[in-house]
């Protein structure tokens, strides 16, 4: 009698404790039935065939070159700042250069912004964009009233590297020296190291002259131009480049395209493939937004829709989500009861001990 007491003393407790369980019983999401019930709110495409599949995915190859404004990057000729180092040589004993045999050396003097340098009884010289052999042209004419016999050379010691720079998620981020002809756009990323990550994965964007070029990874492969001083190169994340798994799955998460153009197939691949122990393979669905918004659904037990899923193209922003089995709810609704029979048991037992 003391045991059917303290059974019906539990009863209420247990049907309060049931009824909330199937109340507040979780689950990953909307079950399959909840999604191929909605059909007004979305297109609802059954995939059976190829010619259930949508069209293709990203395509790339977008970009425009950038005009010149600079011409040119590297030029040899002279310019502000550069070092110029003078050489005067004469072997006449009434020239004012004469230095016994030594050669009158003159500099190194720094280029200033009107290119005008001033030599020692030659006078002043024009050296902005002049070629050093020009130069010495220049020099020679200007010493010819003074000495026949002088001949001047003109050579560059030092001189400040016109540069581009790399910005963003590149290696090694920073200037790049333009100090030789024909540097383009992919030898400027490619001094910078190049992509953290792979190059699909990223946009590229070129400031020149207060107006910006944006490339995806083909088109700026396919785009390659000259680069200019003061360009700025942006390598930054391409947003639209990813996709979200979610449901009954091993590993819900954001994913950046493993590959340029990626299938279903690798989308549940990235996922770490279904939970064996809820997922209903039965309810695989693709959310895609657009002009109405539209859902895949994919029967997956199929062996012929497996097949599907290498051919299924999948776009940025896509939601990939896989139902949970009806079954599963009720597994978790019973292993939130088993702590209550435990506690049921125990509790019969103190009662037995008590008489």
């Amino acid at each position: 009698m003391s045991q059917d007491r303290s059974l019906l003393r539990l009863l209420p407790l247990t049907c309060l404790y049931l009824l909330s369980s199937c109340t507040y019983m979780s689950q990953t999401g909307p079950q399959k039935s909840a999604i191929e019930g909605k059909q007004n709110d979305f297109q609802l495409i059954d995939v059976k065939s190829k010619a259930d599949l949508p069209g293709p995915g990203r395509s790339y190859g977008s970009g425009e070159k950038p005009p010149q404004v600079k011409g040119g990057s590297y030029s040899d000729k002279v310019r502000t700042r550069d070092a110029l180092h003078f050489v005067i040589t004469d072997l006449t004993e009434q020239s004012p250069f004469y230095t016994r045999g030594e050669p009158y050396d003159f500099g190194p003097i720094e280029v200033p912004e009107d290119g005008r340098i001033t030599i020692p009884y030659a006078g002043e010289i024009q050296v902005m964009n002049q070629s050093l052999s020009q130069i010495s042209a220049s020099l020679n004419e200007k010493l010819k009233p003074i000495s026949n016999t002088a001949q001047a050379s003109v050579g560059r010691s030092n001189r400040i590297a016109r540069t581009a720079n790399v910005i963003g998620e590149v290696k090694t981020p920073g200037p790049v020296p333009l100090e030789r002809n024909n540097i383009s756009s992919l030898d400027l990323l490619a001094a910078s190291g190049g992509p953290v990550e792979a190059e699909h994965l990223y946009k590229y964007t070129l400031r020149r002259n207060s107006h910006d070029y944006t490339f995806d990874y083909q088109g700026f492969r396919q785009r390659s131009f000259p680069v200019e001083e003061g360009d700025l190169l942006s390598v930054s994340t391409d947003m639209s480049n990813r996709f979200y798994v979610m449901g009954a799955i091993m590993k819900p998460t954001t994913v950046p395209f493993p590959v340029p153009a990626p299938t279903l197939a690798d989308a549940l691949g990235a996922a770490a493939g279904f939970d064996v122990r809820t997922s209903d393979p039965s309810g695989v669905f693709v959310f895609r937004k657009g002009n109405p918004d539209q859902v895949y659904t994919l029967n997956l037990k199929d062996p012929g829709i497996m097949f599907l899923t290498q051919r299924f193209p999948i776009r940025g922003e896509d939601l990939v989500y896989v139902t949970e089995a009806p079954l599963a709810r009720w597994s978790r609704l019973i292993s939130q009861l088993l702590p209550f029979s435990q506690l049921s048991q125990a509790a019969y037992n103190v009662d037995r001990i008590s008489r």
